[in-house]
């Protein structure tokens, strides 16, 4: 799916001037954001008439051909928070219930870099693209994502993807000089399916999210209580061992992605636990330390592994920090 070029002509007016009826004052210190808004728009526009061979999947470009007839259908619109220091985040998409109307929210700090780093600002506002376009393929989808944070994650990590294919085949072949964060994020995507962007920018391990996803999955569509639960301790066993079996005197790097993936069981595996008890109550769901008192091995093993992460807790810290300010130095 692509847009012809007259349809981004007459979308690039459309642009214009829904930027500038932002509902924010976008003017600061004698900068008008809305006018840098529409040449950043412009400008992102011109990538998307690169053409691509049949074969070629193209997220990027049918991301954008899904915002162009959301924007000419009145559904989305977009914005500059003159107030915000965003950078990498530094572009959002915003739907809010009950309204007709989304947004992409620009960060004013993000616009402040664009002449000189474009190829930075396109690959942040890529991202805000693609999760315009999985609302927009699926608003109850996008809605059950916002509480649940497994789906969340995925949802994230997609946009990440998307990202990867436009620094890939838009930006390096027409010349652009790549920030170290789109070589990070291309490295990533071509290397080690984003496991790299999961572990330093999102602070999860991807592998144990989708093990542990591929459980939720297998338990909902036949609700073998006893796989589930051994799969779940077996796994968090697993980690604590292999986080305790690890010598003293090892580099932080080395230990880094266990106390990661620890982090990431704890953060995942009680919706999925809940689900053994609560998947067949329609009221009165149990709480969670209802389901601990009836889950004493999973109790224990969390336990094990909470000591475990507040342990490590200033480590992932300490590189979340880094890869952040790292990052935003560009």
């Amino acid at each position: 799916m692509s847009l012809s070029h007259k349809t981004l002509r007459l979308l690039g007016l459309v642009l214009a001037f829904l930027a500038v009826l932002s509902p924010l004052p976008a003017q600061t210190a004698g900068k008008d954001y809305d006018a840098l808004l529409v040449r950043v728009l412009e400008g992102y526009q011109n990538l998307m008439l690169e053409n691509f061979d049949e074969g070629v999947e193209d997220i990027p470009g049918k991301s954008w051909a899904l915002a162009g007839r959301a924007i000419s259908e009145g559904y989305l619109r977009f914005t500059v928070d003159p107030e915000s220091q965003r950078l990498l985040d530094g572009a959002r998409f915003n739907a809010v219930r009950d309204s007709s109307v989304t947004h992409i929210v620009i960060s004013a700090r993000l616009l402040d870099v664009w002449e000189e780093r474009p190829s930075l600002v396109y690959s942040v506002f890529n991202r805000a693209v693609r999760e315009a376009a999985n609302f927009f393929l699926d608003p109850q989808a996008w809605g059950r994502s916002q509480s649940d944070p497994m789906e969340r994650l995925f949802l994230t990590m997609d946009g990440y993807g998307s990202q990867a294919e436009l620094i890939r085949d838009r930006l390096l072949p027409l010349g652009y000089l790549l920030t170290p964060y789109e070589l990070f994020i291309m490295d990533s995507f071509e290397k080690d399916q984003m496991q790299s962007v999961a572990l330093h920018l999102e602070g999860y391990s991807l592998l144990v999210a989708q093990g542990l996803y591929q459980a939720r999955i297998a338990f909902e569509n036949d609700p073998d209580a006893d796989t589930l639960r051994e799969l779940i301790l077996t796994l968090g066993r697993t980690l604590l061992k292999t986080r305790n079996d690890i010598p003293a005197g090892v580099e932080e790097k080395d230990i880094h992605p266990v106390a990661v993936a620890i982090h990431t069981w704890l953060e995942f595996t009680p919706e999925i636990i809940a689900r053994i008890h609560n998947r067949t109550r329609q009221e009165n769901p149990l709480n969670f330390n209802q389901i601990l008192a009836r889950e004493p091995d999973y109790a224990e093993t969390r336990r094990l592994l909470e000591a475990s992460r507040t342990k490590d807790m200033p480590l992932m810290l300490h590189f979340a920090r880094e890869a952040a300010e790292g990052f935003e130095r560009y």
